[in-house]
């Protein structure tokens, strides 16, 4: 287990040596810095020492299988985007692994550009919404709040109603409550 690379931070869990130490290298090229483990019963450690940008986890493991360890990764970093990449997982699958907090699932063998591209994809929704508070109240800092996600939500989906709610994990009757409360209108 080691970290090359001097960009995001990834952590790759897989148990197939070979497979670890090709994804490691076609990272590392990209200039991701990345953490190996071939172990996942060491990932719970690793999260608590060390933080994430996104994390590569293979389904069937010896100790704690991907589907164990998901919640348990969820829960230590909730916004840390993880990648289900295994031959048992494919798309008709993908709802219930986004309930267990999936980004997005990749089934083995898979081509170096749908990882690439994967990877790139989860550590772009990592946005950061810029937030500005005039005073201190909880209700004008929700709504600001809520103001500045849901736009930011309808922009990236083409102000497409149905994959905004989508995005922001919500229903569409939800997302278009919060419009007339908040008074946005397009």
């Amino acid at each position: 287990m080691g970290e090359n690379g001097t960009g995001h931070r990834v952590l790759v869990i897989d148990d197939d040596e070979k497979l670890l130490q090709i994804t490691e290298e076609l990272l590392t090229r990209r200039g991701y810095r990345v953490t190996a483990c071939p172990d996942s019963t060491q990932v719970v450690s690793l999260l608590k020492e060390h933080t994430y940008e996104a994390v590569l986890l293979d389904i069937r493991m010896p100790g704690f299988e991907g589907t164990d360890l998901l919640p348990l990764i969820k829960k230590i970093q909730p916004e840390l985007p993880v990648v289900l990449v295994s031959a048992y997982c494919d798309k008709s699958n993908q709802g219930y692994y986004n309930s267990l907090g999936a980004f997005d699932i990749i089934a083995k063998p898979f081509s170096h550009e749908l990882l690439l591209d994967t990877v790139a994809r989860a550590l772009d929704q990592q946005e950061h919404v810029p937030l500005v508070l005039t005073r201190l109240s909880l209700r004008e800092g929700r709504d600001v709040l809520y103001r500045k996600l849901i736009l930011t939500a309808l922009r990236k989906t083409d102000w497409n109603q149905v994959k905004a709610a989508e995005l922001l994990g919500v229903s569409r009757y939800c997302l278009i409550r919060w419009l007339k409360k908040l008074g946005i209108s397009y």
